[in-house]
């Protein structure tokens, strides 16, 4: 939509790498984890490097957030920024939650190096996403500027602007209690808080913290996942009382994500929904990478 040719993606999942394989045929495709330092990233001409390193371990909806795997997350982002550095792409951008740890790494790079290096946090639902969806946005400050600049000539859109007839009229999250703001002791939280209309934005769509493991069937024609699905993030269809209908559908989760009606998902429903909520709604993407449009 940016006017761009899609050259590499590369992700350590192979399930949600083969859907971008079937939504992108002609680029080159590495399935990896990072670090690594020979990635075939272009040495010449106008290009854009993207990176979106994996949040899960730093965001706060996280429960129990391991001190090893947090700090393997903040190298990462650590690693893609140097990365940048190094290449020196034509334009670079990077989505990530709001954590304190990014946010400091940042600070000290816009210091450094104020022509390379800027930042905003975001707030999905002013850039036409009909979810509130609060991220880190850091690139190339002619990027952030646009996105700190962009205003939208259409109303915020809500749900059943992409789902025009949802199953029930709320949509009901998880957020069952919380700590007190003085006594930091856990409280129920009321009705009102847990339901949004459908005539209003989304909850943020998140990925559901699944953990599957990969098995191998000679007979079958593709690999088989042995899901332990944890469904106690996903948001659910309700009514005004709460009573829950079914969870959304990684395909309805897309919808309110802003992906086209066309996008073809991953076949398992598993993987659907954490690709889906791991994703960078495509309008954020639109509206950033709109200043490197050519013609």
């Amino acid at each position: 939509m940016a006017g761009h040719r899609i050259v590499l993606a590369v992700d350590s999942d192979p399930f949600l790498l083969g859907c971008h394989v079937r939504n992108n045929t002609e680029c080159e495709h590495w399935c990896c984890t990072l670090p690594r330092d020979d990635l075939p990233l272009p040495t010449s001409g106008l290009w854009h490097l993207h990176g979106s390193p994996p949040c899960t371990k730093l965001s706060i909806m996280q429960p129990h957030q391991d001190k090893k795997e947090r700090k393997k997350a903040i190298d990462l982002v650590a690693w893609f920024f140097s990365l940048v550095k190094e290449k020196n792409p034509t334009s670079w951008s990077m989505e990530q939650v709001n954590h304190k740890a990014i946010r400091l790494q940042l600070e000290e790079l816009k210091s450094k190096h104020p022509l390379l290096f800027d930042w905003v946090v975001v707030d999905a639902v002013d850039y036409e996403v009909p979810q509130n969806r609060k991220r880190i946005v850091a690139g190339s400050p002619f990027l952030v500027a646009n996105l700190r600049s962009f205003k939208s000539n259409k109303r915020k859109l809500c749900v059943r602007d992409v789902i025009p007839e949802p199953p029930r009229p709320f949509i009901r999250n998880n957020l069952y209690s919380r700590p007190d703001e003085h006594t930091h002791e856990r409280v129920d939280v009321p009705l009102k808080d847990q339901i949004r209309s459908v005539d209003k934005p989304s909850y943020t769509i998140l990925a559901t913290g699944c953990v599957y493991s990969i098995r191998t069937d000679p007979y079958a024609h593709a690999p088989l996942l042995t899901p332990a699905l944890r469904m106690h993030r996903h948001k659910r269809w309700a009514d005004e009382k709460g009573n829950v209908l079914r969870h959304l559908t990684g395909a309805e989760g897309a919808l309110i994500q802003s992906f086209p009606p066309d996008y073809m998902l991953p076949w398992s429903p598993t993987v659907s929904l954490v690709g889906v909520g791991n994703a960078l709604p495509p309008n954020l993407a639109r509206v950033l990478m709109s200043p490197t449009k050519q013609g």
